[in-house]
């Protein structure tokens, strides 16, 4: 469910729970049971003190005893059923906000990703709509349930006596009001809490993921120094929270203690007077004193609803970025190797988002696309690759050979010019069908807590548009590529479990299976980002082998710092400060003396391109 839009609390409330009308109508039912009973069992102790007031029979006396005990107990067994449903109704209603916002966040440019840290995602995904679960399961519950109590007890009081009613009006009103006069301040603080908690889950998040370096270079003392603020802020917001709670209960509870001293007095006064017996003068106590409960019971929730209007807030803030990478669907690849070309491309990083159609920062501040020339990554770089060629890209860090592989993939779109492949626009074919289409392997190997079979398919059997990859695919691939002596090393074969990050496995095996799960793929493209940069030459060497498999029948595109990386390429693309400087045939250019790539090879000088 694509969730493109800001919406309202209501808004909110009728899309995810819609699906679960017949459980809101069950209770409904149960909530309107529940309030019947409460109301109903004062009555019955009235007409018990009434009755043994005038001296009646023993037998009726026990009779109304028995009578309050079973409502009493039904009425206890109702509101923990309808507790148990409303929990599990919020939860389910709220799993679905989360799985519309995980696929929001992957839907976003990677330019929002390098400015947000896991950690502040996790908190806006799960943290904000955590406050939301406790928003939907308890509404109806607790806010509109104990409202319609309310109603039902000012309603019998004012049949009762009208002047009690009056102070039970009043203590509702006044209570109601004053709930409504910390509404403002509550919602703003409880803003100020999540963004404080997001803020402090992001730095926490990042420093354990680095830990190894920071202990290794002594880096504890500044982590520390920089949680200390952030631990400070979430905790101030937290004290004016928790002073403004503070100040609604104490208020509303001397609210209560004297709309009892009234009650009493005025009641008892009736009773003195003859107007009014002593089961009825319980009974109007019993009213006054019930109202305390529900009214307690929208305090608090209204405090947490006003957490989850915070949360709303901060998901329709999020809900109105917009990825500028657009999909229209035109064309589709054919099968085979495809041939590559860029035509005139220029590109900047600008770290923006679309927000309603305009481009802003993350924070909303406006971004001027004639300020950002200057920073171009590519300047106006054309080159064609033939199908089933393979292309090695050389050139310093920062000259713009990664920019390639990320416009190639469509994770950012080019600012002038085109890239094509087979003649097509990238822009009129589908994010999906481009994708599948082009493999890459990095020189960071992602891998998950998780068994292999899964990260080799990247949990295709969980897609139920896609058929899973059978294990004997799997096993032959692995074989292929050299790591049939690994798997059968295994426990539990394709079941093992791996450890996040490829704990266990050595450089060249997480590697190896990283180039087994691009060649399960089957792309028509395939892209080595640096893929050997962080292994020694001998383990590199072991590599070789995986590389020709991988790459044969395909085309390719090699980006390397190891000149010897390229050996297999069939033209060389060098590209310094994001301009082309030397494109040609391999061959060609390593015999012409005047080249740069010549020059490189005969002397060694590797050490010019990082």
């Amino acid at each position: 469910m694509q969730m493109t839009r800001e919406m309202s609390n209501w808004q909110l409330l009728t899309r995810y729970l819609r699906p679960y009308t017949p459980r809101l109508l069950l209770l409904t039912a149960l909530l309107a049971v529940s309030i019947g009973l409460q109301l109903y069992g004062p009555q019955v102790i009235r007409d018990f003190l009434d009755a043994a007031q005038r001296g009646t029979a023993v037998r009726l006396l026990v009779t109304l005893g028995g009578l309050f005990f079973v409502i009493t107990v039904v009425q206890k067994a109702i509101e923990l059923w309808t507790t148990y449903l409303s929990e599990d109704l919020g939860w389910a209603a709220t799993n679905g906000l989360r799985a519309d916002l995980a696929a929001h966040t992957m839907r976003l440019d990677m330019g929002f990703h390098k400015l947000q840290t896991p950690g502040e995602l996790i908190e806006r995904i799960d943290g904000d709509v955590s406050n939301l679960a406790e928003f939907f399961a308890r509404l109806v519950v607790r806010v509109l349930g104990n409202a319609v109590l309310v109603i039902g007890i000012l309603v019998l009081l004012f049949r009762e006596e009208w002047r009690i009613g009056l102070v039970g009006l009043g203590y509702g009103l006044l209570t109601l009001g004053l709930l409504q006069l910390i509404r403002g301040p509550t919602v703003n603080v409880w803003r100020e809490v999540s963004q404080g908690y997001a803020r402090l889950h992001g730095y926490v998040e990042e420093r354990i993921g680095g830990t190894e370096d920071l202990r290794a270079n002594g880096g504890e003392a500044y982590v520390f120094q920089k949680l200390y603020p952030l631990l400070a802020a979430v905790a101030k917001s937290h004290v004016k929270a928790d002073v403004i709670g503070g100040y609604s209960f104490s208020s509303s509870y001397m609210l209560y203690v004297l709309a009892v001293v009234v009650t009493l007095a005025l009641a008892g006064t009736f009773f003195l007077q003859g107007q009014i017996t002593i089961g009825t003068l319980f009974l109007l106590m019993a009213y006054v004193r019930l109202m305390e409960s529900p009214i307690k019971y929208i305090r608090r929730q209204i405090s947490d609803m006003q957490k989850a209007v915070a949360s709303i807030g901060r998901i329709n803030e999020f809900l109105r970025l917009q990825p500028e990478v657009k999909e229209t669907v035109s064309a589709r690849l054919p099968e085979g190797a495809t041939a590559v070309a860029f035509h005139n491309v220029s590109f900047a990083y600008k770290d923006r988002l679309s927000v309603n159609g305009e481009r802003s920062s993350v924070n909303g501040s406006p971004s001027p696309i004639s300020n950002l020339q200057s920073q171009n990554v590519l300047h106006d770089v054309s080159f064609t690759l033939a199908a089933g060629k393979v292309l090695g890209v050389l050139g310093r860090t920062g000259s713009g050979k990664t920019t390639l592989t990320r416009l190639l993939f469509r994770l950012y779109d080019v600012d002038a010019g085109r890239i094509t492949l087979d003649g097509t626009n990238l822009h009129h074919v589908g994010l999906a069908d481009l994708r599948q289409h082009i493999g890459m392997v990095t020189q960071d190997v992602q891998l998950f807590a998780a068994t292999v079979r899964d990260n080799l398919t990247l949990f295709r059997r969980y897609d139920p548009s896609k058929p899973p990859i059978p294990d004997r695919e799997i096993e032959a691939a692995l074989h292929t590529l050299g790591l049939g002596d690994w798997l059968a090393s295994l426990p539990n074969g394709l079941d093992s479990e791996l450890k996040t990050g490829g704990q266990g496995l050595s450089a060249g095996q997480a590697q190896l299976l990283a180039f087994t799960r691009v060649f399960l793929r089957q792309p028509q493209l395939v892209i080595l980002d640096e893929a050997s940069s962080r292994l020694d030459p001998a383990t590199e060497q072991l590599l070789e082998r995986a590389i020709d498999t991988l790459l044969y029948g395909r085309t390719a595109i090699i980006i390397a710092h190891r000149l010897r990386t390229v050996q297999r390429a069939d033209d060389i693309l060098i590209l310094e400060n994001g301009r082309i400087q030397e494109h040609g045939p391999r061959l060609q250019l390593l015999n012409d003396p005047n080249s740069r790539f010549a020059h490189l090879m005969q002397t060694g000088l590797e050490e010019m391109l990082v």
